[in-house]
């Protein structure tokens, strides 16, 4: 049990997921230099190529611990399992199961556009040394703009005209603009290349100031734009910047330009009428703090409520359908709570949903009846491999994760006979010095142990200017939060200074001001993970023997020899190594969280 009483992956593997990681490894395919057979379950083989991709892309928590024959032997073993079990799932006929045949219908349209999109665009997708420096030099271009948006072309192009007989720009953006800068006339602010959209970043080339440029494009509709003023500037960002963003534009234009021909040909009409109702009876928007602390969710959050005399009235026609005022409620309803349409937001968001929700229904059809992506070798072992993943998982589910249970009785007892070990981890506070050179780290630590203040001597030496300024101290924090000074801090006793240290940053002397033991974790804070660990250790029990009676169902063959071939290129770390990894990714999800709690509302 961890000593913290909180569910942690243990570093005991567990079969299930190694047989699962094992199972998503094998969708990446190999080459032909590969495909020599290292084991054959039944009339399924598994090849030199599967071993390896399996090495490369398991998580290194279920990886052998050594990379001899026998730690080859070992991770056969569980690709072996996944085969079996895969079988097993496939005789029992999970595939044909009502509620497979619809999950994978929907989850087949995801894959196969996730797919297209690595195949026909970010395969495709190359970047020259001229591009990147040509870019590079326009990121010298800083511009001052407003925008009108809208959702249709013929509304874009008329609004154009208006403004090109003289009809005035923030006016015209305040009556007709769906952005949530139409208040304020459409005006965006200053920005530069290299921090803008591209369609934003095409239509500007050549401008100046006081242009206004044709109708333009965009993921939520159709945008004017205004030129206040252009200066040249000096890049923020580098070369390397410059190539990186140039591809990832390429590949959003290609994205962008296939959901634009798909929208076409289905006629896709967007009625701002529609969108203005919606927005005007949208609900007060919620706090990103009240959906992570859950003072708000889905059951209690306020609903989208439109009047009934108008809920008939259509938001969003095309050819195979349309979308009223009542569709929307529902739609709204399903949009998870941190991207729903908000006053703050502006209608541009109600435009988006609508495209949102007619491309997640239109490309996966266009992209398996057109495209055919799913003829594609490759995707097509991908997603079989995926397949046999899903009705793995619901066979363990069924055979083994819903066989065992576990007591409160039960619970109460392991909680009784392992109180010691279940307990929160030490924590500590203690204060940093950091500066560049050793000869100031050495007269730091001098001073301090003659007994001068360590708060002041921070503010005498350290080269971190936050140090300076908050007196240099971490907080009470537990091992994992500050790994660079962590192994220090957290060998010395209380009071005590250490010597100077070398870290990425430079040269550090840490002194420990505060120790908290280990504090009893109580029962009803603790019950929930133990139990979940008993039932986890229950089933890793069960599965075991039960895959030694399944595997017995099926001719399995191994090739030593052609195993010996394979590359065990990686091995797993050491329990205290996988320890700390785990603490460290738990402290940097805390400080996400945090970090949510204290954006700009």
């Amino acid at each position: 049990m961890p000593n913290n009483g909180t569910r942690k992956e243990p570093a005991l593997k567990k079969t299930i997921l190694c047989i699962l990681a094992a199972g998503l490894a094998l969708s990446l395919g190999c080459g032909n230099k590969e495909n020599l057979v290292v084991a054959k379950v039944a009339d399924r083989n598994i090849t030199v190529g599967d071993f390896n991709k399996a090495v490369a892309a398991m998580d290194e928590k279920y990886l052998p611990k050594t990379n001899d024959l026998e730690g080859k032997k070992e991770l056969l073993d569980i690709m072996i399992n996944k085969e079996v079990m895969t079988l097993k799932a496939l005789a029992a006929g999970y595939e044909k199961d009502q509620w497979f045949v619809e999950f994978w219908g929907n989850f087949k349209g995801q894959y196969l556009v996730a797919s297209m999109e690595n195949e026909y665009i970010v395969k495709k997708v190359s970047v020259s040394e001229q591009e990147a420096k040509d870019y590079f030099d326009k990121m010298r271009n800083q511009y001052q703009l407003s925008q009108i948006l809208v959702a249709n072309e013929d509304e874009a192009r008329a609004i154009r005209e208006q403004l090109s007989g003289g009809a005035d720009f923030a006016e015209m953006a305040k009556k007709y603009s769906l952005s949530r800068e139409a208040g304020e006339g459409g005006f965006l602010g200053t920005n530069t290349v290299g921090n803008m959209f591209y369609w934003v970043e095409e239509a500007l080339a050549d401008t100046k100031e006081g242009d206004i440029t044709q109708p333009l494009q965009t993921p939520t509709g159709w945008a004017i734009l205004k030129v206040h003023s252009v200066r040249e500037v000096t890049p923020e960002k580098d070369l390397q910047y410059a190539r990186k963003k140039v591809e990832g534009d390429k590949q959003k234009k290609m994205i962008a330009e296939m959901k634009q021909k798909i929208e076409k040909d289905i006629g896709l009409v967007i009625y701002p009428e529609a969108v203005n109702m919606i927005y005007n009876n949208l609900p007060p928007d919620i706090s990103m703090e009240d959906i992570v602390t859950y003072k708000v969710t889905r059951d209690n959050a306020p609903k989208l409520e439109i009047p009934e005399q108008y809920q008939g009235m259509i938001l969003a026609q095309y050819a195979d359908g349309s979308y009223t005022l009542k569709d929307y409620m529902k739609i709204y309803d399903e949009i998870g709570l941190p991207e729903r349409p908000s006053r703050k937001l502006g209608k541009e968001a109600i435009v988006e949903s609508i495209h949102r929700r007619i491309w997640d229904s239109a490309l996966p059809t266009y992209v398996e009846q057109q495209l055919k992506v799913q003829d594609i070798p490759e995707v097509a072992k991908g997603l079989q491999a995926k397949k046999e993943m899903m009705l793995t998982w619901k066979f363990y589910e069924d055979q083994v994760k819903n066989e065992v249970s576990v007591s409160d009785l039960e619970v109460q007892d392991y909680y009784n006979a392992n109180q010691k070990e279940i307990s929160s981890p030490e924590r500590r506070e203690y204060k940093i010095i950091l500066v560049s050179e050793k000869a100031k780290a050495d007269q730091a630590v001098a001073l301090a142990r003659k007994g001068e203040d360590f708060s002041k001597l921070v503010k005498k030496f350290s080269e971190d200017p936050e140090a300076v300024q908050s007196g240099g101290g971490t907080g009470l924090v537990q091992k994992g939060h500050f790994p660079d000074y962590d192994e220090i801090a957290f060998s010395l006793s209380l009071g005590q200074v250490s010597d100077p240290f070398q870290v990425p940053r430079g040269w550090a002397v840490v002194k420990v001001e505060q120790i908290e033991a280990p504090q009893p974790i109580p029962y009803a804070s603790a019950a929930q993970s133990i139990k979940a660990k008993m039932q986890e250790d229950r089933a890793e029990k069960l599965l075991k023997e039960k895959l030694a009676k399944w595997r017995n169902d099926f001719a399995i063959k191994i090739n030593t020899r052609n195993l010996k071939k394979a590359e065990l290129s990686r091995t797993r770390p050491s329990d205290a190594v996988l320890d700390q990894k785990a603490r460290e990714q738990q402290i940097q999800q805390e400080q996400q969280q945090q970090q949510q709690l204290q954006m700009p509302r």
